[in-house]
């Protein structure tokens, strides 16, 4: 193999790796702001070419997702779609960014970005088996103090922006006649990006509208203890006479947590409304209701106010699809909204909550250790991006319980910690975000901005014709 096509393929695999680590282990998310400088400076060197280019981004595919199929060990159906699907990604992106850097200017920079928030969103969108969990930028989330902007992006803003920096940087070094104009446009996007995120966090309520305490209860498979409740010495009703006792208000309990049998179910209802009725708080009860995944709301007088079907189904499963339709259940004067699991890898319901000024949105969640780490990311970028708290209650992972500004108030996995409930207050913010209205808006500006730099291409190569 010549050394030209080596390093080609060395240096996608670095860029695969750097941007697949913080995929495994969140806290290395900066890493991605240096991720795409191999590929970058690869094509933007002269005596690059496209064969050369194609080796960079399937090497860059390869190492990007299997350090990811190694520890998720995903069915091999979905991991070879998803596999092959990335590989196109990664390729695509480094045979574009190539011409794009044929004759670099500052649009051709920007253009840069704007096609890999395109890919990206094609990558969420075109098989979306995991829905946003499968974006470049989950990672961010570690982070939710320095991305308060996808409150009006989405995560389409943190890909455009740590892209488009790599892009100016790599230019910087590579063309030496033009390094002013690029510092100074990097620098100018960075401070930018600073100042949105000042300025959001500033116009916030320096005080919350409110605060409440609630509670998310979770156990482990062998858990035999946690069962039907049928009477008031079940472990789930000791949990919840443990949260009534540190004045909460609200108590979540796991997906799939109890099965209601193909009896009476008002019968099956009656022992945990007593509960309810008797610990004055309300639960949100994550059940098997008739072959149904559904979740249960029953308010502190022991009314049931809302049941809330799961929309999204994994492959895995064999539960009827919900419709979509949201429940929102007033509670101690608070809209309270329900998702479940893998609903909340998507942004379709809970952006429509986002809309519908849900203050919280209750999450029952069922995962298994190699997936734990990844699905709790996706929970903490949906309360970023609507504005809410959401309690997320799990069975085989981690509950936690995150503010509307994503910060992890309190959590635990119960892998490691076993069952047990966790209450904490969380405060509460007034006003949706302009993500939640618009949804992935970025997509549009970006579409335009290449097209911009396509026909710009066009008129330029028109004009050399005419002039030859």
């Amino acid at each position: 193999m010549k050394n030209r096509e080596l390093k080609s393929r060395i240096l996608g695999a670095a860029s695969g790796l750097s941007l697949t680590i913080p995929q495994i282990w969140m806290v290395a998310a900066p890493l991605q702001l240096v991720a795409f400088i191999p590929v970058l400076y690869l094509a933007s060197r002269k005596d690059s070419t496209y064969n050369r280019m194609i080796h960079t981004g399937v090497y860059m595919g390869i190492f990007y997702v299997i350090p990811q199929a190694c520890v998720l060990q995903m069915p091999l159906i979905i991991t070879l779609i998803l596999f092959a699907e990335l590989i196109l990604v990664f390729s695509a992106f480094s045979l574009i960014s190539f011409r794009l850097l044929r004759r670099p200017t500052l649009l051709s920079m920007f253009a840069i970005g704007a096609l890999l928030v395109v890919l990206d969103w094609i990558n969420f969108s075109a098989i979306p088996i995991w829905g946003m969990a499968q974006s470049i930028v989950r990672p961010w989330s570690a982070y939710p103090e320095l991305v308060s902007f996808v409150s009006l992006t989405g995560l389409t803003g943190i890909v455009f922006l740590i892209v488009c920096l790599q892009a100016l940087a790599v230019n910087a070094v590579v063309c030496p006649k033009k390094k002013r104009t690029y510092i100074a446009a990097g620098c100018a996007l960075l401070l930018f990006a600073i100042a949105v995120n000042i300025v959001l966090q500033r116009t916030e309520p320096s005080e919350p509208v409110k605060k409440i305490i609630v509670s998310a209860m979770g156990w482990t498979e062998d858990s035999n203890s946690v069962t039907y409740p049928e009477d008031s010495n079940s472990l789930y009703a000791k949990f919840v006479k443990q949260a009534a006792q540190e004045d909460s208000k609200i108590v979540v309990s796991p997906e799939l947590g109890f099965y209601t049998g193909t009896g009476d179910v008002n019968q099956w209802l009656v022992n945990f409304q007593e509960i309810a009725k008797n610990n004055n708080i309300a639960l949100v009860i994550g059940v098997d209701f008739q072959r149904s995944n559904k979740a249960i709301i029953i308010n502190s007088d022991g009314q049931v106010s809302g049941c809330y079907t799961k929309t999204h189904i994994t492959p895995f499963e064999y539960y009827e699809k919900g419709d979509g339709t949201t429940v929102i259940a007033p509670i101690e004067g608070i809209n309270v909204g329900v998702m479940i699991c893998h609903d909340d890898n998507f942004t379709d319901i809970s952006r429509r909550y986002g809309r519908q000024h849900a203050a919280i949105v209750a999450v029952p969640t069922l995962d298994w250790s190699q997936v734990k780490n990844a699905h709790f990311q996706s929970s903490i970028n949906r309360a970023i991006e609507s504005n809410y708290a959401i309690i997320r209650a799990c069975h085989n992972g981690i509950s936690a319980i995150i503010s509307p500004k994503g910060k992890i108030i309190k959590k635990m996995d119960h892998l490691t910690e076993g069952s047990g409930i966790i209450t904490a207050e969380v405060p509460l913010y007034a006003g949706t975000t302009l993500f939640s209205l618009w949804g992935h808006w970025p997509i549009v500006p970006c579409f335009i901005l290449l097209l911009i730099y396509v026909t710009k291409e066009i008129i330029t190569r028109i004009k050399l014709n005419n002039k030859i």
